[in-house]
């Protein structure tokens, strides 16, 4: 005669094919949120339930990523991968400061298929960049564009400097046609 094994299922008690409660598995998922790995399995251990440091991870692994809020204002700039040789793109919510998507890659297209796939953006704060213009036009064209602040004041410093360059220029040139 087979053996055959029954289990009822109780809604909120019970889940089928896993080994904990519900209950235990949000305490496993917010020790491994807030503390991840050793340390939260070493709490667990305290509140005798043993986890190992991987089970705690992969209960982690299985959060659901939170939905993205409905974007109007980006930041879209890039960052080296390998300096002068690769570069990336990153795209932050700039009223979160939360970063939304990046990209091994700072093309145009990749951007305006990007923003072409998530309407409603109003804003884009950008650098000087050329491909990001033309890459904004393309995807958002009713987006606002502005240059952000470290861009600025990189903008400002650099015809500051050349005005200085040039009028000491002057200066240095007029003096000499004075002593000669």
């Amino acid at each position: 005669m087979p053996k055959t094994t029954f289990a009822e299922q109780v809604n909120g008690l019970t889940v089928r094919y896993q080994r904990r409660t519900p209950a235990l598995q949000a305490v496993a998922t917010a020790v491994g949120v807030a503390l991840a790995g050793k340390a939260g399995s070493r709490l667990l251990h305290h509140l005798h339930q043993a986890l190992s440091w991987a089970t705690l991870l992969n209960c982690v692994m299985r959060v659901p990523d939170p939905p993205l809020p409905r974007l109007s204002v980006l930041a879209v700039d890039d960052f080296a991968l390998r300096r002068s040789r690769r570069y990336g793109t990153l795209v932050v919510d700039a009223e979160s400061r939360l970063p939304v998507d990046v990209w091994d890659t700072r093309g145009a297209e990749l951007l305006a298929t990007w923003l072409r796939a998530h309407p409603g953006i109003e804003v884009v704060c950008r650098d000087g960049s050329q491909t990001y213009r033309a890459a904004i036009s393309a995807g958002a064209p009713e987006a606002i564009q502005v240059s952000d602040r470290f861009h600025l004041w990189q903008g400002l410093g650099r015809k500051v400097y050349e005005v200085v360059a040039a009028h000491c220029q002057r200066s240095r040139n007029s003096a000499l046609s004075t002593i000669l």
